[in-house]
């Protein structure tokens, strides 16, 4: 047999890998568990889904695995990777709401990764749905759907009741047809790294795509920096299987550290040839500390450690998190890692203060939350990413340095001091300029000299409580105080605005 012949007959069609991609809450997830008859969208912090899973079904005795992509903006990252690694792309778009931020954003990234793309039109059983008028919507967008002048092919659907999703697979694998996919078995199995997370019974769990040849148990995998023999291998459905080929999804155990989500990995021959390419990987990807960027005098850095559920979780929140960089703050993220809030988390933030750790879907340890009570650490969890975002952007609006602007409202005539109490104060006098109003500031004058300062905690006019008073009139004030005050003092009463500096 001829070398030509060989490769030929190795070379076999491939099922399609397709992404789900649009904006929240227009039916991805949804969509899978029409298909998978399996209750996904109801286990979802906040009914969005933040993961990526990847799942094989099979229509007409041939395969075809989804990739479920998050739909919230800061997961794009994600989102454009699970475009990269399909083969080709489902937009979905609610009938009823129409074209959404998050919708373009996924056809932009299918043109991007130049892979075909057809649109799913769901909630076509919605009073409000318009077909026709998304459908221009999206000619409006550059994206032509069959009947509209293009050779998009659409199709309306219903995830909720499952009108129109098999017609919606069998265009699926019409496109597949047409792209004419190929793959060989008999090539040591590459793919992607989909999701890795570290569960606590079993480990580092790594989901991987298999996109050309076979994976067995007992492999040698490299990804990046980490490399592992195949322990355990799951198929999609969690069952244990002994190999698997293209197009496949898998779940397996064995990396003693989750591999980077997006990474390739490959089949190697043994250890000694995994641990090789691990070593080349290592020397192509390190960045000498030397070429970092140094923090710029008066920059405030605010230490950060973060703790996420999953990869993709932990790489879309670094992602969001270096945007709230600015010319006041840096972020310097001491940790990055999946898995529990631990001593160890807090032992490290210990060592620079002012430090934060803020954890996605985990928990945190009892022992880590005394360590961080004890070394004045922050730290924050929450299960909707956004929720974490907002809180973080508070808190670091928080930390940075205000400048006070002094506005000057008036002052007062102290006439008596009624009763002075340690810090406290009260006493009457006369407004002889503008207005004194309870919370504003004041400083205490003799002459020319200042000789105390305080804040206007009440203001009374004829025993009832006021908000203002106003040149001319007399009050009764009472204060916190320090300093020196009597009946010959004026206050100057005052108000600071606070804007970043």
């Amino acid at each position: 047999m001829s070398k030509e012949t060989k490769q030929q007959t190795d070379v076999a069609l491939r099922p399609p890998v397709v992404v789900i991609m649009g904006h929240i809450d227009h039916g991805k997830t949804t969509l899978l568990d029409f298909i998978r008859s399996a209750n996904v969208a109801a286990g979802e912090a906040g009914h969005i889904t933040q993961h990526i899973g990847a799942y094989e079904v099979e229509r007409n005795g041939k395969r075809i695995t989804f990739l479920d992509t998050p739909g919230h903006e800061s997961f794009s990252r994600m989102r454009e990777r699970g475009a990269r690694v399909a083969d080709i792309a489902v937009i979905m778009v609610a009938a009823d709401e129409g074209i959404k931020p998050q919708g373009l954003e996924a056809i932009n990234a299918a043109k991007s990764a130049g892979i075909p793309f057809l649109v799913a039109l769901n909630k076509i059983d919605m009073p409000e749905a318009d077909a026709n008028r998304v459908k221009g919507e999206l000619a409006e967008n550059d994206v032509l759907v069959e009947g509209w002048g293009g050779n998009v092919p659409v199709v309306e659907i219903s995830a909720k009741t499952g009108a129109g999703v098999l017609e919606l697979l069998d265009l699926i694998l019409l496109a597949s047809e047409m792209e004419e996919l190929t793959a060989s078995p008999h090539d040591p199995g590459s793919g992607v790294v989909i999701e890795s997370h570290r569960d606590r019974k079993r480990g580092v769990v790594s989901t991987l795509l298999i996109k050309n040849g076979t994976v067995r148990k007992g492999d040698w995998l490299q990804s990046g920096s980490e490399c592992a023999a195949i322990r355990i291998m799951e198929n999609s459905e969690g069952k244990v299987v002994e190999s698997a080929s293209f197009s496949s999804p898998v779940q397996v155990l064995g990396f003693s550290l989750p591999p980077a989500v997006g990474d390739t990995f490959q089949v190697c021959a043994n250890k000694k040839q995994a641990q090789e390419e691990v070593r080349q990987s290592i020397i192509s990807s390190v960045v000498s500390a030397k070429d970092e960027t140094p923090v710029q005098e008066g920059v405030i850095v605010v230490p950060l450690i973060i703790k996420a559920d999953v990869a993709g979780s932990r790489e879309a929140l670094e992602g969001e998190i270096a945007k709230l960089n600015n010319g006041s703050l840096v972020i310097k993220i001491l940790r990055s890692d999946i898995g529990d809030i631990a001593d160890d988390d807090a032992k490290t933030a210990s060592g620079l203060p002012g430090s934060i750790i803020v954890g996605f879907k985990v928990k945190v340890s009892s022992s880590a939350e005394t360590l961080a009570e004890r070394y004045g650490i922050t730290i924050h969890l929450a299960d909707i990413i956004y929720d974490l975002l907002d809180w973080l952007r508070a808190e670091l609006d928080r930390r940075i340095p205000k400048e006070h602007t002094r506005i000057e409202i008036g002052a007062l005539q102290v006439l008596k001091v009624f009763k002075k109490e340690g810090k406290s104060v009260v006493f009457g006098g006369k407004v002889v300029r503008g207005v004194v109003k309870k919370g504003a500031l004041f400083e205490i004058k003799q002459g020319e000299e200042i000789v105390g300062n305080g804040t206007i905690t009440n203001v009374q006019q004829r025993k009832m409580d006021v908000k203002e008073v106003s040149m001319g009139s007399e009050c009764g004030l009472a204060a916190t105080f320090s300093g020196k005050i009597s009946a010959s003092n004026v206050i100057d009463v005052f108000e600071e605005d606070e804007t970043p500096e």
